[in-house]
């Protein structure tokens, strides 16, 4: 599917030539929900969301784990852009919302759970106007919510999300996910690169075999904390409650029944992974498997930390990440688009489809240019 119907890519202008692309991409996909996930506040994710419904002739499903679209950042009291959905558009957001951004739109369900905002509803929205989305604040809820939505009418839904509220791209909510990058994601570019090529490398994870999905699959059904298969294929199921705080302990255990391959149930944390690679002798050869990348509550570089022990880290369900845009903004000066973007499309190579929904730059699989804009004056 084309957004955008009766032109060619050479009679529209880039930046819209540019949504065209990243679109035809997510549709080819066959994805039915998608998180757009900012890395950083001011990434530029709201652009991408509002770049999508405006240009895009389709009917869309708009939702939030937590709060979006809010007329000033509250980390850095910048002005931000709001969200517009086009006439049509079917909005998962809070009373509270509604009320604070004077938004009016018809509506379709309240739904069964409360947020410190109040209720969520469904509505369809208006000729215009601009909304603050805040969604559910649980995983169950926010899946529920896409389950609405798609039964109102929604060919698909797009779910506002932030690194922070990474659960939103968790495969038991989205089918996929693009990631939103900045200038604000470090202090330097050198910086900016780094974190977000660590931040790809944490999103797509490896999947485990088939064999290694056998090997815990029966203790899986049990919802278990932590277990431990040796050489020999034997899982032991390892009774704690939760692995926080409990680096050590399971260390001590894995070297004990000989571990091969660890299992996670829960949240991996940093300090667990500190105290787990602390304990454990160097270049101890094992696999640590957790359910999907969601679950990583640590920063990319304690991730790296595994790497760099002759650890691999793998997962149940792995992320579709469909692509990765590119916002070159950042106080007090904007890098200059087109070497912003080439730099990423340098780093990044082939490994994701990259995209500057602003500046009509696009960087495809195999070096093709989807659009290239020419530089701001």
């Amino acid at each position: 599917m084309t957004c955008g119907q009766g032109t060619t890519l050479g009679e529209r202008a880039a930046h819209a030539a540019t949504v065209d692309a990243l679109y035809d991409l997510i549709a080819r996909s066959g994805v039915r929900s998608l998180a757009v996930i900012g890395l950083v506040k001011n990434a530029g994710k709201t652009t991408v969301v509002n770049a999508l419904m405006a240009h895009c002739d389709h009917r869309f499903g708009l939702t939030s784990l937590g709060l979006d679209g809010e007329q000033v950042d509250h980390l850095t009291g910048l002005a931000k852009p709001r969200i517009a959905p086009p006439q049509g558009t079917l909005v998962a957001t809070t009373r509270g919302s509604l009320e604070r951004s004077r938004y009016a739109m018809e509506v379709l369900e309240e739904l069964p759970f409360h947020t410190p905002l109040g209720r969520v509803v469904i509505g369809r929205a208006g000729n215009d106007g601009q909304v603050e989305v805040s969604g559910p604040t649980t995983l169950a809820e926010l899946r529920f919510t896409v389950e609405r939505l798609r039964a109102h009418g929604a060919e698909q839904v797009l779910v506002d999300g932030a690194i922070n509220r990474l659960g939103s791209a968790s495969p038991r909510v989205s089918d996929g996910a693009v990631v939103a990058t900045g200038g604000m994601v470090g202090d330097t570019l050198d910086e900016v690169i780094e974190t977000t090529v660590a931040t790809l490398d944490v999103l797509t994870l490896p999947e485990v075999s088939e064999t290694t999905r056998d090997l815990i699959s029966a203790e899986l059904s049990e919802s278990a904390r932590a277990v431990v298969v040796n050489a020999h294929g034997q899982a032991t199921r390892l009774e704690l409650d939760t692995v926080i705080g409990e680096g050590v302990t399971v260390a001590r255990e894995v070297e004990r029944l000989a571990t091969r391959t660890l299992f996670i149930g829960g949240a991996l944390t940093r300090e667990f992974v500190e105290d787990l690679t602390r304990v454990l002798p160097p270049r101890r050869a094992l696999r640590v498997v957790v359910r999907d990348a969601t679950v990583l509550v640590l920063p990319p570089a304690t991730v790296s930390l595994f790497a760099r022990r002759g650890i691999a880290l793998e997962v149940l369900r792995p992320l579709k990440v469909l692509a990765l845009t590119a916002n070159p903004f950042r106080v007090p000066q904007p890098y200059q688009p087109k070497v912003f973007f080439n730099a990423l499309v340098d780093a990044v190579g082939s490994r994701v489809p990259l995209f500057d929904v602003v500046n009509g730059l696009a960087s495809l699989p195999g070096g093709q240019d989807a659009t290239d804009a020419p530089d701001p004056a």
